[in-house]
């Protein structure tokens, strides 16, 4: 280091002006252009899968999921779950939780309330506590809050956009802040489960709702919606859903959902 100085003095005494400190950001254009080529080459997150042909014995609709289903009497039970953040989550365990303390009674046949629920319709928070109804049943009630409730989530994710091994993949135009959330929902809360997956749990029928960006209409995760974009809504993790219903603007971009209409005859 005092060599350093010693020719630095050296240099500016013998000329009548003193070189220039290199700017701080100068340091960091290497690392930005490295980043920059890295990115190029980042993993994107995969799009939703291309339909070749309905199969309308294991489609995610309503007949496959609750006609097939044996709740043992004719008691239609719907559920609409609203959104506003965990707050929105923890509300919507609370009512099932309720649903499965009540018995119901009629005409010989005893059965818990939350046995007897047919759908959830939900969107944002609310979403979260749906799905993972509709995988997993009763379970929700045993590892639920420590799986996400009592979770900080947000804090988890903030780490991750801060971490500089996830910049590469974040400064390309392919994979995005919300990509990151989705694959952490997909690792850690719903099992890397797709919506094959909500048909053969045998539970309700779960319809996330989520709002089309540039015509502002909704859209939900069923296949009679998902047609229409000509995707195979089984083969969709079902945390790529949840991400679209709670993904707040500004803190998250959009999902991408490619549009095959009219290549798939329907």
């Amino acid at each position: 280091m005092d060599q350093e100085n010693s020719v630095m003095n050296a240099v500016s005494n013998n000329m009548p002006w003193s070189l220039p400190r290199r700017a701080p950001g100068c340091r960091l254009l290497p690392a930005m252009f490295i980043l920059l080529m890295v990115s190029g080459c980042a993993t994107t997150y995969p799009v939703n899968p291309p339909l070749t042909h309905i199969d309308p014995d294991t489609a995610y609709t309503f007949q496959n999921v609750v006609e097939q289903s044996d709740k043992g009497s004719d008691v239609l039970v719907m559920l609409a779950f609203s959104g506003g953040g965990t707050r929105a989550a923890a509300f919507s365990y609370g009512v099932l939780k309720e649903l499965s303390e009540t018995n119901m009674d009629r005409e010989g046949f005893s059965n818990r309330l939350s046995d007897e629920v047919d759908v959830i319709t939900s969107v944002s928070g609310g979403s979260f506590t749906a799905a993972y109804f509709g995988l997993y049943g009763d379970r929700i009630f045993e590892d639920y809050e420590q799986v996400f409730l009592r979770r900080n989530v947000q804090g988890e994710l903030t780490s991750q956009v801060l971490n500089p091994f996830n910049w590469a993949r974040l400064l390309s135009p392919y994979y995005t802040r919300a990509d990151m959330a989705t694959e952490l929902y997909d690792e850690t809360i719903f099992n890397h489960a797709d919506f094959s997956d909500l048909v053969d749990a045998h539970g309700p029928y779960v319809v996330i709702n989520a709002t089309e960006m540039t015509l502002g209409v909704r859209f939900q995760f069923t296949q009679n919606y998902a047609s229409i974009i000509c995707s195979d809504l089984s083969k969709l993790p079902v945390a790529r859903a949840v991400t679209a219903s709670s993904a707040v603007p500004v803190l998250f971009s959009p999902i991408t959902l490619v549009n095959r209409a009219g290549e798939c005859g329907w």
